[in-house]
């Protein structure tokens, strides 16, 4: 049995993934939690960002094989916590899953990337990204698992909640001249553990398999859901934010498309 350690383990992408793992009966789930309230389970351990070097304890009690960051906060933090595992994994063995973003892409939108793909940001969070996956890849070489995402929903996800509070108030900021791929957070704990099982390594991109225009998404996503369509406010988008997957081992079952995402959210208890 392998020891999986969560970092950020409350939020939307590892609330999801920490449920997923601990129903696998492979894998002893741990999580990494800010509140002190959930950090009072056994498996789930309260740590904050702010105090990086608390992560070696925890890490010298769980022991992990594998590590997931799905961390959130300071940047600058964020790096030293991150510092602080690689140099754990490094002396101990083990691998280290990294969640980015489609923002390593941002300074290049006129069209969808991919794994291999430069990378250009020009926003503080991209380049930021950029420096998290060149820590990683640099010091743990293919032990470092990078995953980029686009946008991220969730039946509980803030950016599902904002649309549902848009409707209900009956106004809507989206994005125009924007087109995009979307993903799912059961979507990327069913690909991680697939990666795990199948041992994989490289780069990922997860995310549906089509490009559709946000306003589009959202016209979608709202009439599926069954809610009044608001009117719409508009915020200019940057063009294309898209990461598409060119790698050929991934299986048909991970790979959604719109539909299946929509349907994912606004059926089987998603519906308002």
């Amino acid at each position: 049995m392998k020891n999986i350690l969560i970092l950020g383990a409350s939020g939307t992408v590892g609330t999801a993934v920490f449920r997923h793992f601990s129903c696998d009966k492979n894998f002893s789930t741990f999580g990494t939690c800010f509140s002190a309230v959930q950090g009072k389970t056994s498996s789930l351990i309260h740590f904050s960002v702010e105090f990086p070097d608390d992560i070696c304890s925890i890490l010298r009690q769980v022991r992990p094989d594998i590590v997931i960051s799905a961390l959130r906060g300071d940047y600058d933090k964020q790096l030293a916590t991150h510092e602080n595992v690689t140099e754990y994994l490094m002396t101990n063995g083990g691998r280290l899953i990294y969640l980015s973003s489609v923002n390593v892409f941002d300074g290049g939108c006129d069209r969808p990337h991919y794994e291999e793909d430069v990378r250009i940001s020009n926003s503080d969070y991209g380049q930021f990204k950029i420096q998290c996956e060149d820590l990683l890849r640099n010091r743990m070489g293919n032990r470092a698992i990078l995953i980029r995402l686009p946008f991220v929903w969730g039946r509980n996800s803030p950016r599902f909640q904002e649309v549902k509070a848009g409707c209900e108030k009956g106004q809507l900021e989206i994005y125009t001249d924007l087109f995009s791929n979307h993903v799912s957070d059961l979507q990327i704990a069913q690909t991680i553990q697939w990666i795990i099982h199948e041992n994989k390594d490289g780069v990922f991109h997860i995310g549906t398999s089509d490009v559709i225009s946000y306003q589009r998404f959202i016209e979608q996503l709202i009439a599926a859901a069954g809610m009044k369509l608001p009117q719409f406010t508009f915020r200019r988008g940057p063009g294309i934010m898209a990461a598409i997957s060119s790698r050929k081992d991934i299986p048909v079952m991970l790979k959604w498309t719109t539909g299946k995402l929509i349907q994912y959210l606004c059926c089987e208890g998603g519906r308002t």
